[in-house]
């Protein structure tokens, strides 16, 4: 944590200096603009209400699932039936906020998704929600979540998360998983298919089953660390290390992209 707070600092001088250079330099005749760069999260909600609202639906033509919330946590898993079944924790500083908020599922297409609905004066930071998911093998989920923990587990299908400020764990996947992490640690572990990994200010390890096909890595660390077993041929230069590689065919990409982290890629054989 203190090294992602140096890191944190770094960056922000550095920008606030860039920025400064390229739009407040001082002109003739013309006042110096003032340039404020902050960056924090927010402080987690003291809850002191809570509600459950459960959802169920048959599959039918739907095809994708988006979960979108903050604080608490989100556990998703593969189900072995066609119904989706969502538990949603609603979480308040409140009763009375308790009553303004729910979770809405709206359905569009062939896309179904559920977030937060919060009255008219309320803050977003004053409410949370955590999910409870099992879906139907095979379906798109997107999770974009901040501020607590997402779990999923022997899922079957196409993943993306989207966090900030999360500790994320991933174990057992068959399909093809997307993330763009920032602020969190990240733990993927028995992933078969391919892989896209954005990270910032994060600590991520993967491991990688053996699959036909192969993988193709391409892996690109600025400022960070990257280590494991990955059967890939690194190359540092000043602050960026760059990997690449591929076993059997090289069918399945694994692309890689880390600022201000630390990166584990290890391959089971």
């Amino acid at each position: 944590m203190r090294i992602r707070r140096i890191a944190l600092v770094t960056l922000a001088l550095v920008s606030l200096l860039f920025i400064l250079d390229l739009r407040c330099g001082p002109q003739l005749g013309q006042e110096q603009s003032s340039v404020r760069f902050d960056v924090r999260p927010r402080l987690p909600i003291e809850s002191q209400a809570s509600k459950t609202q459960r959802f169920s639906r048959p599959q039918g033509g739907l095809v994708s699932l988006v979960l979108d919330g903050s604080y608490g946590t989100v556990q998703i898993k593969s189900g072995t039936g066609e119904e989706l079944l969502v538990s949603a924790a609603v979480l308040a500083q409140t009763e009375e906020d308790l009553e303004r908020v729910q979770v809405v599922e709206t359905v569009t297409d062939s896309e179904i998704s559920y977030g937060l609905a919060v009255s008219d004066g309320m803050l977003p930071d004053q409410v949370g929600v955590g999910y409870q998911v099992e879906v139907p093998a095979g379906m798109e989920v997107a999770v974009q979540y901040s501020h607590g923990k997402v779990e999923i587990e022997d899922f079957v299908g196409y993943l993306r998360l989207v966090t900030r400020f999360c500790s994320v764990e991933v174990r057992g996947l068959a399909g093809s998983l997307s993330v763009d992490n920032q602020f969190g640690n990240l733990k993927l572990e028995e992933i078969a298919g391919p892989l896209t990994l954005d990270d910032a200010f994060a600590t991520s390890t993967v491991q990688l089953l053996a699959i036909d096909g192969g993988y193709d890595f391409q892996i690109e660390v600025s400022n960070g660390t990257l280590s494991g077993d990955a059967p890939v041929e690194r190359q540092a230069q000043r602050d960026m290390i760059t990997a690449a590689g591929s076993t059997g065919a090289g069918r399945h990409p694994v692309a890689i992209r880390s600022t201000f982290g630390s990166v584990t890629v290890n391959l089971e054989r």
